[in-house]
């Protein structure tokens, strides 16, 4: 849709009471990108829609959201979310991968399904508990997050893949749940 605009800098289509859905590729390499508000009908946000823009710092994300798709936000140094939509439920692979500036507290409690590397080297993400419906946390999920400050971990949790908490210098897991059946290599390296 808008794909290779170098010099768009906001782009507003809240008005766009019928789009349900932000395909493919919609926002990529659009450079200068610094706002993006999406309209409330908006359920599924597809991969990767602002992959290549580094100055967004504002993405109004639409209530009605429950799927972020992989690689969706990846590279967005300077997106500053400090919440996800209370709908969400699942946050595909790489989807805010190197998103320094997130500075989310809490994760959404319906959140079922985070994909590898989602959060991967997020230095300012803060939660200190993730929501009880995961029950496994794949690969390099929160790699290199130095201000994630987990306490504990969902009680349904089976597995964690390799790398899933490296370079996490705040951590403060004082134990582990008794379901988990699977730990990956150098998962708290």
């Amino acid at each position: 849709a808008f794909m290779g605009c170098h010099y768009l800098f906001k782009v507003d289509i809240s008005g766009a009471a019928a789009l349900t859905a932000i395909g493919e590729g919609a926002f990529k390499f659009c450079r200068s990108l610094r706002q993006l508000i999406l309209p409330a009908a908006v359920t599924t946000i597809g991969r990767p829609p602002s992959l290549n823009a580094p100055r967004v710092t504002h993405v109004t994300l639409p209530t009605a959201l429950t799927t972020i798709g992989e690689w969706a936000f990846c590279h967005c140094a300077s997106l500053a979310l400090t919440s996800l939509p209370d709908g969400l439920t699942s946050i595909g692979s790489r989807a805010f991968a190197y998103c320094s500036s997130l500075v989310l507290t809490s994760l959404p409690e319906g959140l079922t399904n985070i994909g590898s590397g989602a959060f991967a080297f997020c230095s300012s993400l803060a939660p200190t508990n993730l929501p009880d419906g995961i029950t496994s946390i794949g690969v390099f999920t929160f790699e290199g997050c130095a201000s994630l400050a987990l306490t504990s971990l969902p009680d349904g949790l089976t597995s964690i893949g390799s790398g899933a908490f490296a370079y996490c210098s705040s951590l403060a897991l004082t134990s582990l749940p008794f379901g988990i059946t699977s730990i990956g290599e150098s998962t708290f390296e």
